[in-house]
Order: structure tokens, then C-alpha cells, then sequence
């Protein structure tokens, strides 16, 4: 595989346990990582910081037992500096949720993921996450904090 692949799956073992509210695992992929916001201020920096990010309040409910949620992450470009041993990303995601299987699945936010990278002891690494919400829907205050 080439770098360009396991970078795509890093950012795809994402969806899936986050999907999943395995965040214990998600805070792993995030353990020298910082996660930037929409103005580029960080907003958590390290596996402790981002556990606690993501399992606290509305965030744990919305994404535990892995049916609530599904992240969608599209449109993938993947930049590597060999010589550096670092990349970095450009993304697009859509966050899709059901909170029952009655009720439709709809998109509620949308936007892009801008992603650092570097190359650890022959495992590529997140370095930094930043956020960009593009669209947002009704639901999605309770996901944004409002």
C-alpha cells in the first residue's frame, strides 16, 4: 500500500469509531494530534483532552452503539512530503444521523476536514485535524455546542 492509502484509512478508521462511540480508540488516533476549529484555534490537543472532547455530554449520545450516526468522509486528496515524512489532507464530510428507525436519516452537517500528518515509527499519525462546518441543519446546535 502507499502512504496515500494508509492516510486514507486513518481518516476512515475515524468514521468508523466515532460511529461506533469507541472513544477510547478515536482519543488514540488523536494522542499527538491537535484538533482545530472552525477560527483555528485548537480546541483539544492530546488523547486526554480529546477523549474528553468526545465522550462528554450531547457528543457521547449522539455517536454511542454506532447506529445514530454515520460520518461520511469524500473527495479525499492526500499530499505526502516523502523526504519529511509528513502529508497533509483536504476533505469533504457529511455527518448523517437517525434517532430512531422510524424516523428518516438526514444530513444535519457538512462540511470539510483540512489534515496534517506525520510518519512515527513507520505509522502515519495525525498531527492536527481542523474543522471546517460548511452546512449545518437543525439538529446540529446540539452538536456545536449551542
Amino acid at each position: 500500500m502507499t502512504a496515500q492509502d494508509d492516510i486514507r484509512n486513518l481518516m476512515f478508521r475515524y468514521c468508523e469509531l466515532i460511529d461506533g462511540g469507541e472513544v477510547d480508540a478515536l482519543a488514540e488516533l488523536f494522542a499527538d494530534a491537535a484538533i482545530v476549529g472552525q477560527d483555528g484555534a485548537v480546541i483539544a490537543r492530546g488523547r486526554d483532552e480529546v477523549h474528553a472532547m468526545y465522550g462528554g455530554g450531547n457528543r457521547r449520545d449522539r455517536t454511542s452503539g454506532g447506529r445514530a450516526t454515520k460520518h461520511i468522509t469524500t473527495n479525499v486528496l492526500v499530499e505526502v512530503d516523502d523526504s519529511a515524512g509528513t502529508a497533509i489532507a483536504r476533505s469533504y464530510w457529511v455527518l448523517l444521523v437517525s434517532t430512531s428507525p422510524d424516523e428518516p436519516i438526514r444530513p444535519i452537517l457538512a462540511g470539510r476536514y483540512h489534515d496534517r500528518f506525520a510518519l512515527v515509527d513507520g505509522t502515519w499519525r495525525f498531527t492536527e485535524r481542523a474543522y471546517l462546518v460548511d452546512l449545518t441543519g437543525s439538529e446540529s446546535a446540539a452538536l456545536l455546542g449551542g
